[in-house]
């Protein structure tokens, strides 16, 4: 879950800019790769928690009171949107998303934010069954599509894999025969070529890749956030299967704290403690 939340801060100020690409197609190469030098911080002065850490944290909220996923979902979500714009001005979701807050009928997107928010049902549970039949209930609520579903069930899959100690090259084989997905990208082609897009099919399976290409956890969300596009949730997505694999130095924890809102720092640091692992955030805010 903080890997998810981590690569999800990291990635935010990339997003705007890849955005802003998206309507001239005029990629910048040079300025996509400048985050794999360790000199560029992963976080600046314009780093934002987006809608990736909001509903990832609704799911470890769901978890650890029993609640309906679909119910935690909508809260934490019109909560969100009743802030206002986000810092940067836009939205805090997609539209489809706000129209669905603010009804009662079950979404179809084939989009990705179900996959970027499912990371806390693979730390938690530890039986394929169970991990699958939530990721299920976790997605359907808003992405009651079956690219989405296939999507969200292979980050979890991964990130249980990963948990489990298996082979990088034992989870590409897993996740390329079970979903159908090439994950034989090239690095440099992505960062050359790859445009912004929040489909599940086609940022899912790049996200994997990222991580399986990585030395460590921060190489892995510098991978991430190199290939452009939709950088927040692909980073999110890296992210979150990246620390089950090679957990994640106290630094960039010290370091993304001070970027999230009481609530998220309260959460995570009850599941933490749920899942019997050491509270990752040790200035304890007041939580909401």
């Amino acid at each position: 879950m903080l890997g998810a939340i981590i690569g999800d801060v990291a990635g935010s100020t990339y997003e705007v800019e890849e955005i802003k690409l998206l309507k001239t197609k005029n990629i910048n190469y040079n300025d996509r790769i400048k985050i794999l030098s360790k000199e560029v911080p992963l976080f600046n002065d314009r780093s934002s928690y987006t809608d990736d850490t909001v509903l990832t944290t609704s799911i470890a909220s769901s978890i650890l009171n029993n609640k309906n996923y679909n119910d935690t979902l909508k809260e934490f979500g019109l909560r969100e949107l009743s802030l206002g714009l986000d810092k940067y001005g836009r939205c805090r979701f997609s539209k489809g998303f706000v129209d669905w807050l603010g009804s009662d009928y079950v979404g179809s997107s084939y989009g990705n934010g179900c996959a970027m928010r499912i990371s806390p049902i693979a730390n938690y549970f530890d039986s394929i069954q169970d991990i699958t039949y939530n990721t299920f209930l976790a997605t359907y609520p808003s992405h009651n599509n079956a690219e989405s579903y296939k999507a969200s069930l292979a980050v979890s899959y991964s990130i249980y894999l990963a948990k489990c100690k298996k082979s990088k090259n034992y989870i590409k084989n897993v996740i390329e025969r079970l979903f159908n997905y090439n994950l034989d990208f090239d690095l440099n082609d992505l960062q050359h070529n790859y445009l912004f897009s929040s489909r599940a099919s086609k940022s899912v399976p790049q996200a994997i890749y990222c991580f399986l290409i990585s030395n460590d956890f921060e190489d892995a969300i510098r991978n991430s956030i190199s290939i452009g596009g939709d950088t927040d949730t692909i980073a999110s997505i890296t992210g979150a299967i990246s620390e089950a694999y090679y957990g994640i130095d106290k630094s960039i924890i010290c370091d993304v704290e001070k970027y999230l809102p009481d609530y998220v720092i309260d959460i995570t640091n009850k599941f933490y403690k749920e899942l019997n692992k050491e509270e990752p955030f040790k200035q304890k805010q007041k939580s909401i």
